[in-house]
């Protein structure tokens, strides 16, 4: 502001009036993605995939995490239907893999929360939902660790990874795959699936493309929730967590 002090009392006000204009353009420029508009469209049944609107957003009831807020109704649905406690969200410590999902806030280390008379058999349950045999999770989880994978397991923690295309460390991805679908406050929720069955197709897709679901063991009689080949192509490559 010093260098203001010799300027003509019309130049001073000029130089006040852009240095903050700059700033804005600046810090507009600095993240575009998180400017998008945020876009979700349900394609199937607890499956949602949403295009833009990251952001890197304190947990609820949480303290010292943070997750994408994409997340967030997800996280709320566990948190009540499974008494679950988040150690740990995004985060670029380097006890996490560095190209894996804590680095862009798209993964959950879960314990019980005992306070709240979570157990270790709710935490079982949970991780049974998203992955019903080992290494197959189903859509939108995209690597579970559990018990077999190192570090992971009942007496440690449950990790949870979402589905996303490709983001760097410290960025949101463009998309991700979730099971109930964000909104923000100004925005309506977006349409339910068609209700229209389509014909018979002898076990395929009308589209003709087969579709990867995991597990293979019964769901009471509801299929669990599908990505197609074409999506799961676009995605980015599957990383395990060590610890």
């Amino acid at each position: 502001m010093a260098a203001t002090r010799h300027l003509t009392p019309t130049r001073r006000i000029r130089a006040l009036i852009a240095l903050p204009l700059a700033i804005l353009i600046v810090g507009a420029m600095a993240s575009p993605a998180q400017a998008a508009k945020m876009r979700s469209t349900v394609i199937d049944r607890h499956l949602c995939k949403t295009v833009h609107g990251g952001r890197f957003v304190p947990i609820p009831n949480f303290p010292g995490e943070k997750i994408d807020r994409r997340l967030l109704p997800d996280i709320h649905w566990m948190e009540h239907r499974y008494d679950i406690f988040i150690t740990d969200g995004y985060s670029t410590d380097p006890v996490h893999a560095g190209n894996g999902e804590h680095p862009i806030g798209l993964a959950t280390d879960i314990v019980p929360n005992h306070a709240k008379g979570g157990t270790w058999n709710e935490i079982a349950a949970l991780h049974r939902k998203a992955e019903p045999r080992q290494d197959h999770p189903i859509p939108p989880w995209r690597w579970v660790g559990w018990n077999g994978d190192p570090g992971h397991g009942r007496g440690n923690h449950l990790h949870l990874s979402w589905s996303h295309t490709p983001a760097k460390p410290g960025h949101t991805a463009r998309v991700v795959y979730t099971r109930k679908c964000p909104t923000l406050p100004d925005q309506p929720p977006p349409p339910p699936p068609s209700p229209a069955k389509p014909p018979s197709t002898g076990g395929t897709s009308p589209s003709g493309i087969r579709h990867w679901a995991g597990g293979g063991h019964s769901t009471g009689g509801v299929s669990p929730p599908r990505l197609p080949r074409r999506l799961a192509a676009r995605l980015a490559p599957v990383v395990s967590e060590n610890r």
